[in-house]
């Protein structure tokens, strides 16, 4: 495979998706660069499609993303150093952008406000996402220390150790608060100064108690709001839409001072009466939606969940399942639906990948396969595997999508639960504990299975760009 010039890389997408004059804020994920654009008319999709090193472009989450895989943070680190960009979110002082509505946007339908409420949920959570796997991994790692040696989960060591692992669940809204926040160009201190008022430990001490609580005369629900989700997104919210407000409405010689004061005075009770209920009415009702699926389909939930999650990827709204995931893990202290199906994912992916390496006579298509393949199988990252292989030479898709929900149903059938948020590759099966079990056997059929169809399926042929 001829090897990528970066530099021209760099400069041929730039010109691609309108030059940096077109560029709001350029940032990046593990596979994609993410680019908000002043004019998306401006992108030149097929084009870019067409560039070497690039694996496709999608639009999703408010941005324009283009697909590098293994080439990106050459290509990022090259167009920071080129190009004078923002780099993530971009910080209007003046709050001029907002999810609220705009007086072109009163004849949008409905479409275009779940795409808007999708793009919130997805940019909101992306920062949390990353801790959250990395404080899952954690406990795993002290899970198995202390499975292999006991008297270690005794030492003090251990226990620090434990507290980083539990804390960003415990203070899930704060975190959650702070992203939120930064999506919506607002202060972050606001809503996580909220959120962490809901963790304070004398209100804690409140609810646990029961004795009747009332603010301003008015009833307080006490409910526990550690490793809660939605209040926070609530609090965030509401506190962006004060900060605008008083921000605007008080002088500025009293702005300073006033302006907080008033964020708090009002958000406060808002969210401690209002919000932060509703907020977890809301988790429950998710829950519950959850339960339901599962009682409708029984151990198939895992396996609907791998067979969808491609083209939920392709649409770029894969991070809206995370909401869900996380209320399910809180209320039963385990996630049986989205872990495991989306592991199986993973697995069923690099299966089609490696069935495509064993087949093809191309050396280019053979080395792409197989670093895509084990890509999705141990690291977790998916997208090269669908872009570069999968999606790009069609009957891959069908052998993948079939493992997928195979192995995810038969998982589910057997009762694989994750016990952590870790990582979802092949290393991630310890977190399903005393069910490691039932997920091992749906990996192997994952695979398996992905890898017999797309063996019998694939062939080489041009690929139409």
């Amino acid at each position: 495979m001829a090897k990528i010039d970066y530099e021209v890389l760099t400069d041929d997408i730039m010109e691609r998706v309108g030059g940096p004059e077109n560029i709001h804020t350029v940032s990046h994920c593990a596979t994609r660069l993410r680019f908000v654009l002043k004019d998306r008319s401006k992108a030149k999709e097929d084009e870019l499609k067409k560039l070497p090193g690039v694996l496709g472009v999608v639009y999703g989450s408010g941005q324009f993303q283009v697909i590098l895989g293994e080439n990106l943070f050459p290509v990022y680190d090259t167009i920071m150093k080129k190009y004078d960009l923002e780099e993530g979110d971009a910080v209007d002082e003046t709050h001029t952008e907002d999810y609220a509505l705009k007086k072109d946007d009163e004849k949008r339908g409905v479409k275009y406000y779940f795409d808007k409420a999708i793009q919130f949920m997805s940019a909101s959570l992306t920062p949390f996402v990353t801790v959250l796997f990395g404080a899952g991994m954690l406990r795993v790692v002290l899970s198995l220390i202390s499975y292999f040696n006991a008297d270690l989960a005794t030492s003090s060591t251990y226990q620090l150790f434990n507290f980083v692992s539990q804390t960003p669940f415990y203070f899930m809204p704060i975190l959650v608060a702070y992203g939120a926040s930064r999506v919506l160009k607002s202060n972050p201190v606001f809503a996580m100064t909220i959120a962490a008022a809901l963790l304070y430990p004398d209100f804690t001490a409140m609810v646990s108690a029961g004795e009747p609580v009332t603010m301003l005369g008015i009833p307080v629900t006490l409910v526990t709001y550690s490793s809660s989700l939605l209040p926070a997104i609530f609090a965030a919210i509401l506190c962006a839409h004060l900060e605008r407000l008083f921000y605007r409405i008080i002088p500025g010689f009293l702005r300073s001072v006033f302006a907080p004061l008033c964020v708090f005075l009002i958000g406060y009770p808002i969210t401690i009466l209002i919000l932060g209920p509703a907020g977890v009415i809301v988790g429950g009702w998710i829950v519950s939606g959850i339960t339901w699926l599962q009682g409708n389909v029984g151990g198939f939930a895992p396996g609907i969940i791998a067979a969808v999650h491609p083209f939920l990827v392709m649409m770029g709204v894969n991070m809206l399942m995370v909401a869900p995931m996380t209320e399910l893990f809180t209320a039963t202290g385990f996630d049986n639906v989205f872990r495991p199906g989306w592991i199986l994912h993973n697995i069923s992916e690099g299966g089609s990948c490696l069935a495509v390496m064993l087949r093809t006579k191309d050396p280019a298509i053979k080395s792409n396969a197989l670093a895509a393949g084990f890509g999705a199988i141990i690291s977790g990252v998916s997208e090269p595997a669908l872009y570069g292989i999968n999606l790009r030479y069609k009957t891959p898709m069908i052998g993948m999508v079939i493992g997928g929900f195979v192995g995810g149903a038969t998982a589910g059938i057997l009762g694989a639960k994750a016990f952590s948020m870790g990582y979802s590759s092949i290393l991630g099966v310890v977190i399903f504990e005393q069910t490691i079990f039932a997920i091992v056997i749906g990996v192997v059929i994952s695979f398996v299975v992905s890898f017999v169809i797309t063996f019998i399926l694939y062939k080489d042929e041009v690929v139409q760009s």
